[in-house]
Protein backbone atom coordinates (compact mmCIF):
# COMPACT_ATOMS: atom_id res chain seq x y z
CA UNK A 1 0.00 0.00 0.00
CA UNK A 2 2.86 2.39 0.73
CA UNK A 3 4.11 2.26 -2.86
CA UNK A 4 0.72 3.08 -4.28
CA UNK A 5 0.24 6.12 -2.03
CA UNK A 6 3.76 7.37 -2.88
CA UNK A 7 3.01 6.94 -6.58
CA UNK A 8 -0.29 8.79 -6.32
CA UNK A 9 1.32 11.62 -4.33
CA UNK A 10 4.01 11.91 -7.03
CA UNK A 11 1.39 12.04 -9.76
CA UNK A 12 -0.56 14.75 -7.93
CA UNK A 13 2.60 16.81 -7.38
CA UNK A 14 3.57 16.47 -11.05
CA UNK A 15 0.09 17.48 -12.17
CA UNK A 16 0.18 20.60 -9.99
CA UNK A 17 3.63 21.58 -11.30
CA UNK A 18 2.51 21.04 -14.90
CA UNK A 19 -0.59 23.15 -14.29
CA UNK A 20 1.58 25.94 -12.82
CA UNK A 21 3.99 25.73 -15.78
CA UNK A 22 1.05 26.13 -18.12
CA UNK A 23 -0.29 29.23 -16.36
CA UNK A 24 2.86 31.22 -15.42
CA UNK A 25 6.15 32.46 -16.85
CA UNK A 26 8.94 32.18 -14.29
CA UNK A 27 11.10 35.21 -15.12
CA UNK A 28 14.55 35.71 -13.65
CA UNK A 29 15.49 39.39 -13.65
CA UNK A 30 18.33 41.30 -12.02
CA UNK A 31 16.10 42.07 -9.00
CA UNK A 32 14.88 38.49 -8.44
CA UNK A 33 12.35 35.99 -9.72
CA UNK A 34 8.89 37.06 -10.92
CA UNK A 35 5.78 35.00 -11.74
CA UNK A 36 4.00 36.47 -14.76
CA UNK A 37 0.61 35.03 -15.85
CA UNK A 38 0.76 33.63 -19.40
CA UNK A 39 -1.51 35.04 -22.09
CA UNK A 40 -2.80 32.52 -23.42
CA UNK A 41 -1.83 29.54 -21.22
CA UNK A 42 0.71 27.19 -22.85
CA UNK A 43 3.86 25.28 -22.01
CA UNK A 44 6.10 27.56 -24.08
CA UNK A 45 8.58 29.88 -22.34
CA UNK A 46 7.98 28.59 -18.82
CA UNK A 47 11.38 29.78 -17.50
CA UNK A 48 13.09 32.80 -19.05
CA UNK A 49 16.26 34.51 -17.79
CA UNK A 50 16.02 38.14 -18.94
CA UNK A 51 19.11 39.50 -17.16
CA UNK A 52 21.10 39.75 -20.39
CA UNK A 53 18.24 40.41 -22.83
CA UNK A 54 18.74 42.96 -25.58
CA UNK A 55 16.08 44.60 -27.70
CA UNK A 56 16.58 41.87 -30.33
CA UNK A 57 15.85 39.20 -27.71
CA UNK A 58 12.59 40.92 -26.77
CA UNK A 59 11.54 40.88 -30.43
CA UNK A 60 11.76 37.07 -30.28
CA UNK A 61 9.74 36.90 -27.04
CA UNK A 62 6.77 39.11 -27.94
CA UNK A 63 4.29 36.94 -26.01
CA UNK A 64 6.35 37.29 -22.83
CA UNK A 65 6.70 41.06 -23.30
CA UNK A 66 2.93 41.38 -23.77
CA UNK A 67 2.24 39.29 -20.66
CA UNK A 68 4.65 41.45 -18.63
CA UNK A 69 2.89 44.64 -19.69
CA UNK A 70 -0.52 43.15 -18.84
CA UNK A 71 0.82 42.09 -15.42
CA UNK A 72 2.15 45.60 -14.71
CA UNK A 73 5.83 44.60 -14.80
CA UNK A 74 6.94 47.08 -17.50
CA UNK A 75 10.01 48.08 -15.49
CA UNK A 76 11.54 44.70 -16.37
CA UNK A 77 11.34 45.58 -20.06
CA UNK A 78 13.04 48.92 -19.41
CA UNK A 79 16.09 47.24 -17.89
CA UNK A 80 16.89 45.66 -21.26
CA UNK A 81 16.67 49.00 -23.05
CA UNK A 82 18.87 50.67 -20.44
CA UNK A 83 21.41 47.87 -20.66
CA UNK A 84 21.56 48.12 -24.46
CA UNK A 85 22.10 51.88 -24.34
CA UNK A 86 24.75 51.49 -21.62
CA UNK A 87 26.62 48.85 -23.68
CA UNK A 88 26.52 51.05 -26.78
CA UNK A 89 27.89 54.05 -24.90
CA UNK A 90 30.58 51.92 -23.24
CA UNK A 91 31.76 50.76 -26.66
CA UNK A 92 32.03 54.39 -27.81
CA UNK A 93 33.47 55.76 -24.55
CA UNK A 94 35.20 52.82 -22.84
CA UNK A 95 35.40 52.87 -19.04
CA UNK A 96 33.29 56.00 -18.50
CA UNK A 97 29.88 54.59 -17.49
CA UNK A 98 29.23 52.61 -14.34
CA UNK A 99 26.35 50.16 -13.98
Amino acid sequence: MRRISTFLLGMATGAMLLHGATLYHVVRASDGIHLIPKQPPSLAQTYVDIRSFTMDDWAGHAQLASAMVQAGQQQLLGEAAGGTIRETLNSVIPGKLKQ
